[in-house]
């Protein structure tokens, strides 16, 4: 039926969809193979702060999900406000240990660096507040742990 489908659609149709498709996997593999390898945290672990419990008392730690998120949302879009930016850059640049940093970074490479860094990211950001220091207090943040 699919065959039937696919030889009635006009050439142009036919053209469009295996280009369409070709372009779709390109992406899929291209996203797969640049995807930066995780780092490993400068602490060991030892950076990052327990937030509770679990019922059999093994300690659950700080979820770098929600920043890198964060971080995503606000340079992902096309009109976010340059001082939203600025404010989210600001948390990561201030986080109070390098394993917070360094598995935030690992987080967003992860799951939406698109086969760039976090770091990449930031420095491609043209649209944000000049007279804030959220994105060199982040930059610096970042490179001070080598995460480029």
């Amino acid at each position: 039926m699919i065959k039937k489908f696919f030889a009635d659609l006009p050439p142009l149709v036919k053209g469009v969809l295996i280009l369409g498709g070709g372009f779709i996997a390109y992406r899929g593999i291209k996203k797969i193979i640049n995807q930066p390898k995780p780092i490993v945290l400068p602490q060991g672990g030892a950076g990052l702060p327990v937030v509770g419990n679990t019922s059999t008392g093994a300690p659950v730690f700080w979820n770098p999900a929600t920043l890198s998120k964060d971080l995503y949302n606000v340079m992902s879009g096309l009109f976010t406000l340059s001082g939203t930016k600025d404010e989210v850059w600001t948390k990561l640049g201030e986080l109070p240990s390098g394993d917070m940093v360094t598995a935030v970074y690992n987080h967003f490479n992860t799951n939406y660096g698109e086969g760039q860094t976090l770091t990449d990211w930031i420095k491609a950001e043209l649209w944000y507040d000049i007279t804030g220091s959220g994105k060199d207090l982040a930059l610096s943040r970042l490179a001070s742990l080598n995460l480029s």
